[in-house]
């Protein structure tokens, strides 16, 4: 009776440690880690660049905007939108003429925006962003209605394209609520259905300052 009493209780120990291990290291009752859930960190954040770089051979000037929401105070998502400032000119084709042609280039883009900082809390450190998105460009010659003194420009040819502009920055705690960056990325470009504009044209490195705000 004393042997069978102490297996009773062996086996009602073992099964109590049994369920205890399955109840905290079952998989299917862990709870999921993801960027989105309730218990991460959510803040927003808004900002503006500008980004220099060079256009069908020419130096121009992008000036964009951005927006979205910091997870964990290290990872961004939001959308951002880029335009040309700076006047694009280069020789190219007109329909229907034989001569070059002085014409203007116009375009921007946008799309959304994903990154990432690297020791976000330290008064300097790397952020790396990333813009996936599409835009347009068009060819416009100034001078094409000769005898129009208000209007004398005209659309010869447009297009849309898409964008992938991956990008480094060094950044600066100015405050708990501003930073100020400086780096570098790289505009890739494809799609693009002009006469006058390739892709290569328009795919480069630029330059860019950063001035970003939000609950840091």
């Amino acid at each position: 009776m004393k042997n069978l009493t102490t297996l009773i209780l062996i086996a009602f120990t073992f099964s109590a440690y049994t369920q205890k291990y399955v109840d905290t290291n079952d998989p299917r009752k862990e709870e999921i880690k993801s960027l989105l859930s309730r218990g991460n960190d959510l803040n927003g954040f808004g900002g503006s660049d500008l980004r220099i770089g060079d256009f069908k051979g020419e130096r121009g000037l992008l000036a964009g905007a951005y927006g979205g929401l910091i997870i964990n105070r290290r990872y961004l998502f939001g959308v951002a939108g880029y335009g040309m400032v700076t006047k694009i000119e280069f020789d190219g084709t007109v329909p229907g003429q034989e001569d070059p042609k002085s014409l203007n280039l116009h375009g921007g883009y946008g799309g959304v925006l994903i990154g990432a900082s690297i020791a976000p809390k330290e008064v300097i450190h790397v952020t790396i962003p990333v813009i996936l998105g599409a835009g347009a460009f068009e060819v416009v010659d100034k001078n094409f209605f000769t005898n129009n003194l208000a209007d004398s420009e005209f659309t010869i040819e447009n297009s849309v394209f898409f964008v992938l502009e991956p990008g480094i920055e060094v950044e600066f705690n100015i405050s708990n609520h501003f930073r100020l960056g400086f780096g570098a990325s790289y505009r890739y470009i494809t799609g693009t259905e002009l006469v006058n504009v390739d892709d290569e044209d328009v795919t480069g490195t630029a330059g860019m300052i950063s001035f970003r705000f939000g609950r840091f």
